[in-house]
C-alpha cells in the first residue's frame, strides 16, 4: 500500500502521484498551520484553499478512493506537513510515500528529507 500526499496547490486527478493508484492506496490531504501562516494570507484565500481541498477529497471518495483528510481544527493536528505524514504513516503503515514535487523550494526540501526521517521510501515525482 502506498500513501499518496496531495498538496493544496495540486488538486487535480491527473497529478503524477495519483496516476497509478491501486486498491488499498490512501490519499492524504492535510490542512496545516505551517502553510496557512508562514506568510500573511488573506483569510478568504485560506478559506478558498481549504474548501477546494475538501471538495477534491470528496470527489476522490465519490470515486471510491480511500482518503485520509486532516482538518486544521483536528485536535491532534501537528500543524506541519512532516508531522501529518508521520501520523498518517503510523495510522496506515504504507510501504512507500508518493508525492508530486512541490512548487515551493522550502516544501521540496522538506520532502527530500522524509525518506531518512520516516525510514521508508519516499518517491518524489
Amino acid at each position: 500500500m502506498k500513501l499518496r500526499l496531495v498538496l493544496g496547490d495540486q488538486l487535480t486527478r491527473g497529478l503524477s502521484s495519483l496516476r497509478d493508484m491501486a486498491a488499498g492506496d490512501v490519499v492524504l490531504l492535510v490542512e496545516v498551520a505551517e502553510e496557512a501562516g508562514y506568510v500573511p494570507h488573506h483569510k478568504q484565500k485560506i478559506a478558498l484553499l481549504f474548501s477546494a481541498m475538501r471538495h477534491f477529497a470528496q470527489d476522490l471518495r465519490d470515486e471510491g478512493v480511500l482518503v485520509d483528510y486532516v482538518r486544521l481544527d483536528d485536535a491532534d493536528n501537528s500543524g506541519t506537513f512532516g508531522g501529518e505524514v508521520a501520523r498518517a504513516i503510523a495510522r496506515h503503515a504504507p510501504e512507500t510515500v508518493v508525492v508530486t514535487e512541490a512548487a515551493e523550494w522550502r516544501v521540496l526540501q522538506m520532502m527530500q528529507g522524509w525518506q531518512e526521517a520516516f525510514g521508508l521510501p519516499v518517491e518524489i515525482r
